[in-house]
């Protein structure tokens, strides 16, 4: 068996059923102001194609070295007119307790939906210590009002760790029809210290670098699901979109950005 350092399964397990304000953090005073920005692109970018949407958002701390104050909610508010729902995307679904009891390999590979990376700051004395790890979209259990899906992080150096990101796909206003809420669990780096922050996320939607199985004739036949159609026509600047992020201290911080239209 591996050994673990740092956040266990069981751990993380215990911070999804907990409410946050039972985990411990620093003092807020110690917390540093942030801002944010955001990056999007489409692969490919076609009028009429499919594709798969790529994000990635960052934390910047604007006063010190500290680690930034932990995001506790992320809104990612997405383009009006893009084919979600036509998508063959997520054909299966992932129990959030067989994500965490096995990994990536715990749920079936036709639930997959992106993969992308994560850059969290573990607080320390002098500059916090940065903990990398790859990041895998998923859909979750079947809801009969929105889509659900679950961000898995898992890294390895220095810290050992395993976090689950809920999210849902979610009704918006105009210029965008959907937005992507998640929620971050906050994450002490040990009991009663400081909550890890994340500074970067970044991830597909889509179908690119996926493969899907399917049964056919008693064997399991691999296949590429559909992408997400973009629409016909693009807006004057683009196709744009926002994040909106929360943070423990109580503050919230936007970026903007839009996928140009293609040549």
């Amino acid at each position: 068996m591996r050994a673990r350092v740092g956040i266990s399964r069981a751990r993380i397990v215990l911070l999804l059923l907990a409410a946050p304000a039972l985990c411990m953090s620093v003092p807020l005073g110690a917390r540093a102001a942030q801002t944010v920005s955001l990056e999007t692109s489409f692969h490919p970018n076609r009028l009429g194609a499919r594709t798969t949407i790529e994000f990635g958002f960052q934390v910047h701390n604007t006063v010190s070295r500290q680690a930034p104050s932990p995001v506790t909610e992320v809104d990612l508010h997405l383009p009006s007119g893009l084919g979600l729902a036509t998508s063959t995307l997520g054909l299966a679904n992932c129990e959030p307790l067989a994500l965490i009891a096995g990994g990536v390999s715990g749920c079936p590979a036709n639930a997959r939906i992106g993969f992308g990376s994560a850059t969290v700051a573990v607080p320390a004395q002098g500059e916090p210590i940065e903990e990398q790890g790859s990041l895998t979209a998923l859909v979750g259990l079947p809801n009969s009002e929105h889509l659900e899906v679950l961000f898995y992080a898992e890294g390895h150096t220095p810290v050992f760790a395993q976090l689950v990101f809920p999210g849902s796909v979610l009704d918006d206003s105009a210029p965008f029809s959907g937005r992507l809420n998640t929620a971050i669990p906050l994450t002490p780096t040990w009991p009663g210290g400081p909550d890890v922050a994340v500074t970067r996320m970044t991830s597909t939607i889509g179908p690119r670098g996926l493969t899907y199985y399917r049964h056919v004739h008693g064997k399991f036949v691999p296949f590429y699901p559909r992408g997400i159609a973009v629409p016909k026509r693009c807006p004057h600047r683009g196709f744009p979109f926002r994040v909106d992020l929360t943070f423990m201290d109580g503050t919230r911080q936007s970026a903007t950005s839009s996928v140009p239209c293609p040549r």
